[in-house]
């Protein structure tokens, strides 16, 4: 596969045909959005204060800062013009290539083989940073304070004492650093959030628009399944494939949200968002299907004698998560999942998700990656699951 020197073309992206369901549930979204946006015209009055991932206007300091309250309720003193910008992890990295690529000096860690399939050549040599948060958090705080961002974003989950950490890291740095929440549900309003942050307020606007419809698409899906006639799965990660994101992990959100029923109810949630489990209570749990992460077992899963005993082994219903540039699921759980949503619920509830899931990923990797996927590159990274029930 061979990385092309692409751009963002909208009138492509909009050309493209894809199934009655989800395009004729798309035009419903934008009529409402459309009436929603008019009435808030007419009603809205004037907020005193700035909400939370607002610009409120400049600051007292002069016409050259603006002030931005994060995530966090921080109040920051930004640049009215942003031109340099440097993530503070994978997940900011990911929103931020997606967003501006242009404006990024820098990236958390640099881009793997893979990732480079997808990446365009002229951002591979960025220099890398390192990560605030995680095991591996190596930020590296003489390169980047050389680098000399205009604002350090970081983008995700609200961790406990993330206020603190971000004041202790502009203390330490010298410059203005933010935080934007990003969780699967605020994904739209993290992009707009940052659209309006870095001056790309109309870029935002498109990659904000796919994630709601995508995701209400997703939600009318949902409610259409009664519990019982939820699927039972199970994610496994690890070697092994017996690390499991249990119930209430932000790494298995992609489930619910596309109407599954994750099997790992575990005692807790681990930190690292997945804990090892005993091939016997996999047994116990009996899901209906096992999802495989694109760094597992699945190449061996059904040669594998500690498998054997699983229904769902044995039935072949295990499939393997797309990968490219990123997992469609997890690690890191970013704007990928999105796509990872269609693809769940087309893979096991195809009547009520029938989406042309080859036009949409070719869809989604033009809009988001600026990368034009062909149809062979599409089947490639389905071969293992849509493609395998087909």
């Amino acid at each position: 596969m061979n990385n092309r020197n692409t751009k963002y073309c909208r009138s492509n992206v909009q050309s493209r045909l894809f199934t009655w369901g989800l395009s004729s549930y798309r035009l419903i979204t934008v009529l409402t959005a459309l009436i929603i946006a008019l009435s808030s015209v007419l009603t809205a009055g004037c907020a005193e204060t700035a909400q939370s991932g607002e610009i409120s206007g400049p600051s007292e300091a002069g016409g050259e800062t603006r002030v931005f309250t994060d995530s966090a309720g921080r109040t920051v003193e930004l640049p009215l013009v942003i031109d340099r910008v440097a993530p503070s992890g994978a997940y900011a990295q990911i929103m931020l290539y997606t967003l501006c690529p242009d404006k990024l000096i820098g990236l958390s860690s640099p881009f793997s083989r893979n990732q480079k399939e997808y990446i365009n050549e002229k951002y591979w040599d960025l220099p890398a940073f390192g990560q605030f948060y995680g095991k591996n958090a190596t930020m590296n705080f003489e390169e980047i304070i050389k680098a000399a961002p205009d604002v350090i974003i970081d983008v995700g989950e609200e961790k406990d004492g993330i206020a603190t950490d971000m004041d202790g890291i502009s203390e330490q740095t010298g410059i203005p650093v933010i935080f934007v929440k990003a969780t699967l549900d605020t994904m739209a309003d993290a992009y707009d959030t940052l659209g309006e942050a870095l001056g790309v307020p109309e870029r935002a606007a498109e990659l904000s628009g796919y994630v709601r419809e995508t995701l209400a698409f997703a939600e009318d899906r949902r409610a259409r399944i009664s519990e019982d006639d939820r699927v039972r799965v199970l994610f496994g990660n690890g070697e092994y494939g017996l690390e499991v994101p249990g119930v209430g992990s932000v790494h298995a959100e992609a489930l619910d949200v596309a109407g599954l029923e994750n099997v790992a109810v575990l005692d807790r949630v681990s930190g690292s968002g997945r804990d090892e489990v005993s091939i016997e209570q996999v047994m116990l749990w009996d899901p209906d299907a096992v999802i495989i992460a694109p760094d597992s077992c699945y190449s061996d899963i059904f040669d594998d004698p500690i498998w054997a005993g699983i229904g769902a082994v044995q039935r072949k219903e295990v499939y393997e998560i797309p990968l490219g540039p990123y997992s469609w699921l997890d690690r890191p759980p970013s704007v990928q999942r999105v796509l990872g949503v269609l693809w769940l619920g087309n893979l096991f509830y195809p009547e009520l998700y029938n989406v042309d899931m080859i036009a949409e990923t070719q869809r989604f990797y033009s809009l988001f990656w600026g990368y034009e996927l062909t149809e062979d590159e599409a089947r490639a990274l389905l071969a293992n699951s849509t493609l395998k029930r087909v």
